[in-house]
């Protein structure tokens, strides 16, 4: 197998057709349909079926994709890692964030990076589980400063805690149960949370089950910070926010914290790599400018943020 072959590979999944994998990869549709005929060959294989809306992988495409991601990512985390120690830092870092540390510590941290690697162009996600943990296990995410989930670390992944902070339950300013005291009352509402495919999405289920109670009746699940927003400013919907995000954006959004005596489980928050992955400067550059920014008290920050960072314990 050659690289370029996987990359035609991995380039028609993406894609989802020759014509969008040669767009991507910058070469012909004929060059990338000759990389794929002599990856078939070479395996013995079918790995794509073609169909009238494009082109889906086979049973054993999918199987050679998951490894051909992992090379292709690793080729090119080698090439990046060679350009650093040649002093030319080249090349993409992919990296996931949650949302409250993307509305604190991010943009400074950027700032500090792209002085140190000028060269290093980003490519960053919304810090959620279902979208980072896939990529990491790709290789084609680098970094993940996201919340740690059961079952996602250990052999699998590397984790360096940076903040814990409590949790609680949110819904539009104005809510008929916003005064509610108890988990009991909240039960018949529509509850939004964010999707974990570690335990395919129990955690929720976990949080009534601790004090007794039955499940909600309606538990729907999201990726995105601003599909949350959205629908929790303008229906009955309830959600459950770290506490730093609920400093920074509640009272502009119109949202509210219902103070319900049950202790909702901590959230914690740290810098999620593949484990095994070979050390990478360019990698550690982009953590050290964040842990650098974390200690550095300086740098300006705005009620808000300081807001949000009284709600958390800082672990670095």
């Amino acid at each position: 197998m050659k690289i370029h072959q996987l990359r035609a590979l991995v380039a028609i999944a993406d894609a989802g057709s020759v014509r969008g994998a040669a767009r991507l990869l910058n070469s012909s549709p004929a060059a990338v349909t000759q990389n794929l005929q002599y990856l078939e060959e070479t395996v013995q294989m079918q790995l794509v079926a073609r169909t009238s809306s494009g082109v889906t992988l086979t049973e054993c495409g999918q199987t050679l994709l998951v490894h051909a991601r992992l090379v292709v990512a690793q080729i090119t985390h080698a090439q990046r890692a060679v350009d650093a120690m040649r002093g030319d830092p080249h090349g993409r870092l992919s990296v996931a964030v949650s949302a409250w540390v993307t509305m604190t510590f991010l943009p400074e941290a950027v700032t500090r990076f792209r002085a140190r690697m000028p060269g290093i162009q980003l490519e960053i996600f919304e810090g959620l589980p279902a979208i980072a943990n896939p990529r990491l296990r790709d290789g084609s995410l680098d970094i993940y400063v996201g919340r740690q989930t059961p079952g996602a670390t250990g052999s699998e992944f590397a984790y360096r805690p940076l903040f814990s902070s409590g949790r609680a339950i949110v819904a539009r300013q104005g809510h008929s149960r916003a005064d509610s005291r108890s988990l009991v009352d909240l039960l018949d509402l529509d509850w939004l949370v964010a999707l974990d495919p570690e335990t395919e999405g129990r955690t929720p289920y976990k949080m009534f089950a601790q004090y007794g109670l039955t499940v909600p009746r309606s538990i729907h699940f999201l990726h995105s910070l601003a599909v949350a927003v959205s629908l929790l400013k303008r229906t009955d919907m309830v959600s459950i926010f770290p506490w730093p995000l609920i400093e920074l954006c509640a009272a502009h959004e119109g949202l509210c914290a219902i103070p319900v005596r049950e202790q909702l489980e901590e959230s914690t928050v740290g810098i999620i790599t593949r484990a095994g992955k070979p050390p990478d400067a360019v990698s550690n550059c982009f953590i050290d400018c964040l842990i650098d920014t974390i200690r550095d008290e300086s740098w300006v920050r705005t009620p808000e943020i300081l807001r949000a960072l009284h709600s958390v314990e800082i672990l670095v």
